[in-house]
C-alpha cells in the first residue's frame, strides 16, 4: 500500500493558547467562522469570514461581508478589504489593501470585528525547510487493478528535503496536479512534525498519481504548534464516523479569541514542480 505523508493523530505537544467549543449539533446557534493565512511571499494576504450552520442542514455557510479585518505585525498595521474584485465565488473573503510579505520570526494579531463582536487571533511566522528535488517513478504495481479513470495513472512524484533537527518544527504539505489541489481522499490533511519525517526526507511519495503530460507541485507550509493541534483536530472531525464507539464531535482547538471557530495562519512556504514524463 503506498505510503504518504500521514495523518497525524494523537502526537501532539501541548503548550500552545487553545480554545474548545462544543456545539449542541441539532439545535446550535450559528457561530462566527474565521479562517486567514499570511505567507512570507509578497501578495495581498486573504481572510475569510463566515457563520457555521447547524450539523445537519443543508444550506452552505453564510458570508460576512461587512466585517472590520486588520492584521499587524507589531510594527504595521494592514487593512483588509472585502471582495476586491467582486467575484462571487469571494463573498465573505477579504484581502489585505495592499501587497506585504510575512516576515519570519514576527508575531502576527489578527482582528476581526464582525455583527458588533470583536475577535483576535496570534500566531508566529515559523522558517520552512528547503525542498531539495522532486523525482517521477513509474510504478507498474499501478497497472494490475487501476481505479476507475486512472487507467493512465502510472506515475509517482517523489519528494526530497534535509529537516534541520536542532529546532522542533511542524509542517503542512500540499500536492497539485495542473494546479488542482489533490488529495489520496477527500478528507486528508497532510501534516506532520519532524519527529516523523526526520532529518533526511529521502523519496517519500507524494498523494496520488500522475500521468504522462501532467504537471506536479509540491507546496511545505511552515506551521506552529496551534496549528499543528489545529489540524489534528480537524482530521479528527473529519473521519469521525459517528458510530456507538465513535467520540462526540468536538469542534477543532482554535487560536482565534471571542468564540468563533476556525484558525489563523502564519506560514513561511516553498514550492516545487515537477513535468511527468518517460
Amino acid at each position: 500500500m503506498k505510503k504518504y505523508i500521514l495523518l497525524l493523530i494523537g502526537m501532539i505537544t501541548l503548550g500552545a493558547c487553545e480554545e474548545t467549543v462544543q456545539l449542541d449539533l441539532k439545535n446550535s446557534e450559528p457561530i462566527v467562522v474565521v479562517e486567514g493565512l499570511v505567507t512570507n511571499e509578497l501578495k495581498n494576504h486573504y481572510i475569510k469570514v463566515s457563520k457555521s450552520v447547524n450539523f445537519y442542514d443543508s444550506n452552505n455557510s453564510t458570508k460576512i461581508t461587512n466585517a472590520m479585518v486588520t492584521v499587524t505585525d507589531g510594527e504595521d498595521a494592514f487593512n483588509y478589504v472585502h471582495n476586491p474584485n467582486n467575484k462571487d465565488d469571494e463573498q465573505g473573503t477579504y484581502y489585505s489593501a495592499i501587497p506585504y510579505a510575512g516576515q519570519v520570526g514576527k508575531t502576527y494579531t489578527l482582528n476581526v470585528v464582525a455583527e458588533g463582536k470583536t475577535y483576535t487571533a496570534v500566531d508566529i511566522l515559523h522558517p520552512v525547510a528547503n525542498i531539495d528535488s522532486l523525482t517521477v517513478r513509474f510504478d507498474p504495481d499501478e497497472f494490475e487493478n487501476p481505479e476507475e479513470g486512472m487507467e493512465d495513472y502510472y506515475y509517482e512524484v517523489l519528494f526530497y528535503a534535509h529537516e534541520p533537527q536542532e529546532t522542533k518544527d511542524f509542517y503542512l504539505f500540499k500536492f497539485y496536479r495542473n494546479d488542482t489541489l489533490i488529495y489520496d481522499t477527500e478528507t486528508d490533511i497532510y501534516f506532520s512534525d519532524d519527529d516523523l519525517l526526520g532529518e533526511e526526507i529521502n523519496g517519500l511519495p507524494t498523494a496520488s498519481f500522475y500521468k504522462i503530460g501532467d504537471m506536479a507541485k509540491v507546496e511545505m507550509y511552515s506551521i506552529s504548534n496551534a496549528g499543528f493541534i489545529y489540524y489534528n483536530d480537524l482530521v479528527n472531525l473529519l473521519n469521525n464516523d459517528g458510530g456507538m464507539f465513535g467520540s462526540p464531535p468536538v469542534n477543532p482547538r482554535t487560536n482565534i479569541t471571542g468564540g468563533a471557530l476556525g484558525f489563523f495562519q502564519a506560514s513561511s512556504i516553498v514550492m516545487d514542480s515537477i513535468l511527468v514524463k518517460e
